[in-house]
């Protein structure tokens, strides 16, 4: 046989070497994925504790942390009134692997992991984890069809490791399924990781922030509502909307915040908040700790009428030294870290709005003492001696006198008396309802449905005949209880009761009575009962009207309920029972 040459041996030895490097290559990478995952898996260990799962609550938060992402929990965790942490439960399971079953009413629950199971009941504190009883901190709560548990109770009886985070530093609860502890060092690695995902607790977020709302004089600072007035005790100053554009007023903020601004009567203000300096000419010029600020955001307002000087709310960021954020409606935000993308911490902050009621209208004078006239079981038509009606003679009376006052109406007199009805709002009172058929046995005694129809029925009457649904509500004889003040929460509006009865209802056609009532209880934040339906009622209050504003050791204005609130800074909450408003 024919051998071949040298060079071709040669060649083909090479070629097969060729192909044993490339086996050789092939293995070693085979090797190496599964060795280097592991290697970045231990990394990753380094901060989270292996391959075992891991999950950050923030409370409030209706987001969660979870392997470098974040997931929707569907509702937040929080805290109750002891401080423990409740979380979701079906978000817990899920997220954990944890297989959840309910009991046929939804109250008693099962969580089952490995060979695993533990047993919990709504509004029962106790656990029972393989047969052995155990105390939880809180009992589970039932809360917008959601059960909520104890975190740290039920993720400890599986034998997890779990960490808290304070509200100071975050607010967070750390899950670990690994055996390993949760050092300082990974609890440390692992908040700053979620918190950049999460954003700052509700306790970091509202401290230092300043809430406003277009055409509110009030903001809140560090949880207080504050009234923006250039001076104590003054009218206040609205924020405002001009061509699309947030102004703040810049004096009366400052004032109400502690800062100063001063104006040198021809061009300049010199403003001074918590170590920033800065003059702002009208303008629009800007210099902040004597750096030029400029840019579209940035402007100046100043109000012709009334002369006020008015910054852009971002400028107003710049001069605290804090981030602006919109909060949508109307409402915006002043913080001292940015919250963009961080949803559930804006969504906190606007409900620490509610108190920014409107400003006080400009029909409102300025005044010592600020009384709410309120009429009951109105209206009443024609009679002897008011051929034009009872209660339009008393709102002839209260416009005269430049008065305003609340009316708390029952139905079935307006689908008597009516003619008066578009006067109420276009001469500044205020609709009450008052029920539809004044029910003499008391809401207390009816049932919910049947609360919920005599008011209801009467707020659609109201709007019929008046153009708009009442606003506040007195029930019959000024009685309540738990019931009455949830149905009202529903339906959205305040109970008013009173602190001065005239006693109109005994004395009926005595005047003097009904005016001496008034006068020795005229009270600053006082709310007057009286009932448009006697003759002693109309002259009575008209002659205290006269007396009261001829005095000269102080003024007197008289207002409707809603109105002697935003004077005093308060806004009035559905459901919740008012009998004076001091502020």
């Amino acid at each position: 046989m024919q051998r071949q040459p040298a060079y071709r041996r040669y060649r083909r030895r090479r070629r097969n070497s060729h192909y044993g490097v490339l086996a050789a290559l092939v293995l070693v990478i085979i090797i190496a994925i599964p060795v280097a995952f592991q290697i970045s898996k231990g990394i990753s260990g380094a901060v989270f504790g292996g391959d075992q799962n891991q999950l950050v609550y923030q409370m409030g938060n209706s987001r969660a942390f979870q392997d470098d992402k974040t997931v929707e929990l569907g509702s937040a965790p929080y805290r109750n009134a002891s401080g423990v942490a409740l979380v979701p439960l079906d978000s817990l399971c899920e997220n954990l692997g944890l297989v959840l079953s309910w009991n046929n009413d939804g109250t008693a629950a099962t969580l089952a992991y490995k060979n695993n199971t533990a047993h919990i009941q709504v509004g029962s504190a106790m656990l029972t984890f393989n047969d052995q009883n155990q105390t939880l901190s809180a009992a589970p709560e039932l809360k917008n069809g959601l059960t909520f548990v104890p975190v740290t109770d039920v993720c400890r009886a599986f034998s997890w490791q779990v960490g808290e985070v304070g509200p100071e530093q975050g607010d967070l609860v750390i899950v670990s399924q690994s055996k390993k502890e949760l050092d300082a060092q990974k609890l440390d690695g692992i908040t700053a990781q979620a918190l950049k995902a999460l954003g700052p607790s509700t306790k970091q977020v509202s401290a230092g922030s300043i809430l406003m709302r277009t055409d509110s004089d009030m903001l809140v600072a560090d949880g207080l509502n504050k009234r923006m007035s250039e001076e104590q005790g003054k009218r206040g100053s609205a924020a405002i909307e001009q061509d699309g554009t947030r102004y703040v007023p810049l004096k009366a903020a400052m004032a109400s915040l502690g800062g100063t601004a001063l104006f040198d009567g021809k061009e300049e203000w010199t403003v001074t908040y918590n170590g920033i300096d800065a003059t702002i000419r009208t303008d629009g010029k800007v210099k902040v700790n004597g750096e030029r600020t400029k840019g579209g955001e940035i402007s100046v307002y100043q109000d012709g009428e009334s002369g006020k000087f008015y910054v852009s709310a971002q400028l107003f960021a710049v001069l605290t030294g804090k981030y602006y954020t919109d909060l949508g409606e109307g409402t915006y935000a002043f913080t001292d870290m940015p919250l963009e993308g961080y949803d559930s911490q804006k969504a906190y902050l606007n409900t620490m709005t509610g108190g920014l009621a409107e400003a006080i209208s400009e029909d409102i004078p300025d005044a010592d003492v600020y009384i709410a006239l309120t009429f009951d079981d109105g209206p009443t038509g024609v009679k002897d001696g008011y051929p034009n009606g009872m209660t339009a003679t008393l709102l002839d009376g209260l416009k005269e006198r430049g008065a305003h006052a609340t009316f708390f109406m029952c139905g079935y007199r307006i689908k008597d008396f009516n003619s008066h009805c578009s006067r109420y709002l276009a001469e500044g009172h205020e609709l009450g309802n008052h029920t539809m058929n004044h029910p003499m046995q008391m809401l207390t005694a009816l049932s919910e449905a049947e609360i919920r129809e005599e008011v209801e029925s009467n707020s659609r009457l109201i709007e019929q005949y008046c153009g708009a649904r009442p606003t506040v509500m007195r029930p019959v004889g000024g009685a309540y209880d738990d019931r009455v003040k949830a149905v009202m929460k529903e339906l959205g509006l305040p109970i008013i009761n009173w602190d001065v009865d005239t006693l109109d209802w005994k004395t009926k056609t005595d005047p003097e009575s009904v005016k001496q009532n008034i006068l020795d209880q005229a009270q600053d934040g006082a709310i007057i009962l009286m009932h448009d339906l006697y003759d002693g009622t109309i002259e009575g209050v008209l002659a205290a009207i006269d007396e009261l504003q001829s005095r000269t050791d102080k003024t007197y204005a008289f207002v409707t309920v809603s109105e002697l609130a935003a004077v005093k800074g308060i806004s009035l909450e559905p459901g919740k029972v008012y009998t004076s408003i001091e502020g």
